[in-house]
C-alpha cells in the first residue's frame, strides 16, 4: 500500500469502541466537549469522537510527519470539521525531543494486507531491546520533533478543562501526565495504554501508572487486558457527574466477583 494513503476506516467507525461506550455512560452526544487524542496516529479515533460528539472540539496530537498527512486525508475523507491536527508531541517539557520511528510488517498480516502496521509504535522513548519488538516492529530511524506540555498548550488556548483524553503514546504516558499537573484536576476521563513489561526504555509499568492515577484522584472504571499490554479507562472522582458511573462500576465488579465465587463453590461441590 501507499504509506501516505490512509486505509479505509469505515468499518472501524461503524462499531462503537470500548472508550466510546464508557464515555456515553455519562456524556450526552450533544454536549460541547473538549477532547484530546494524544498520539493520534492516522486520526481514526479523532474522527470517531468528532462524529459521535458533533459539538465537541477534538485536538489530534501527532508528531510524525507521515502520520500527519494521513490525519489530514482522513479529516477530509470523513468531513471532520470539528477536529484539529496539532503537529507536536505532548511530553513533560516544551522544546524538542528525539522521536523513535517504528516500521515493519508481521508475516501473518493479521489485520489484512492494506493495514499500515509499522506506523503505530513510534515513541519519545527508545525501545528497551535491540531485537524487533513482537518479532517484527523495528526502529531504524529517529527524528527530532517539537514537544509541548499539556499545561502549556491549554494555557495558550485558554482551555480551562478537558472532558476526555484518549492517550496512545507507546510507553510515554508518564511524560504526558507529568506535563499535566495543573490540568489533571480539570480532566473528567482518561483512556490510556498500560504494559506489564518494559517495551520502551524508562517506561512506567501498569502498577506505576495505576499508582500515579490514584494519587491524582482518578479511579479505574474499565480495563481491557491483553497478553502484555492493555487499556484502562479512568474517571476523576472530583467530577460529580462520574459518581453514578463509579457506583455502577462497583456494583458490576462486585457481581462479577460474586459469580466467580459461586462458580468455584459449585465446582468444589461436584468434584
Amino acid at each position: 500500500m501507499n504509506p501516505l494513503q490512509p486505509v479505509d476506516i469505515s468499518g472501524y467507525l461503524a462499531e462503537p469502541s470500548e472508550p466510546e461506550r464508557e464515555l456515553l455512560r455519562f456524556f450526552s452526544t450533544n454536549e460541547a466537549l473538549t477532547i484530546f487524542d494524544i498520539g493520534s496516529c492516522e486520526g481514526e479515533d479523532s474522527v470517531r469522537y468528532a462524529r459521535r460528539f458533533p459539538r465537541a472540539r477534538v485536538y489530534a496530537f501527532e508528531p510524525l510527519p507521515a502520520n500527519q498527512e494521513l490525519i489530514r486525508a482522513n479529516f477530509v475523507r470523513h468531513a471532520t470539521a470539528n477536529a484539529e491536527l496539532v503537529p507536536l508531541a505532548l511530553s513533560n517539557n516544551t522544546g524538542e525531543a528525539t522521536f523513535h520511528v517504528s516500521s515493519g510488517r508481521p508475516k501473518d498480516e493479521f489485520a489484512g494486507k492494506d493495514w499500515n502496521y509499522g506506523n503505530k509504535s513510534s515513541s519519545l522513548l527508545a525501545p528497551a531491546q535491540n531485537d524487533p519488538m513482537y518479532g517484527w516492529v523495528e526502529f531504524k530511524n529517529a527524528i527530532t520533533v517539537r514537544t509541548d506540555t499539556l499545561d502549556h498548550f491549554c494555557g495558550g488556548r485558554a482551555l480551562s478543562r478537558i472532558d476526555f483524553i484518549h492517550m496512545d503514546v507507546q510507553g510515554a504516558e508518564h511524560l504526558v501526565l507529568q506535563g499535566a499537573n495543573a490540568m489533571l484536576p480539570n480532566i473528567t476521563a482518561i483512556w490510556l495504554e498500560v504494559s506489564d513489561r518494559e517495551l520502551y526504555a524508562g517506561q512506567k509499568l501498569r502498577g506505576d501508572i495505576e499508582q500515579l492515577m490514584h494519587a491524582h484522584g482518578f479511579r479505574l472504571g474499565f480495563e481491557l487486558r491483553r497478553a502484555i499490554e492493555g487499556d484502562q479507562f479512568y474517571v476523576n472522582t472530583r467530577r460529580a457527574r462520574v459518581w453514578p458511573y463509579l457506583v455502577r462500576c462497583a456494583f458490576r465488579n462486585g457481581w462479577r466477583q460474586l459469580r466467580r465465587v459461586i462458580g468455584r463453590v459449585k465446582r468444589a461441590c461436584f468434584r
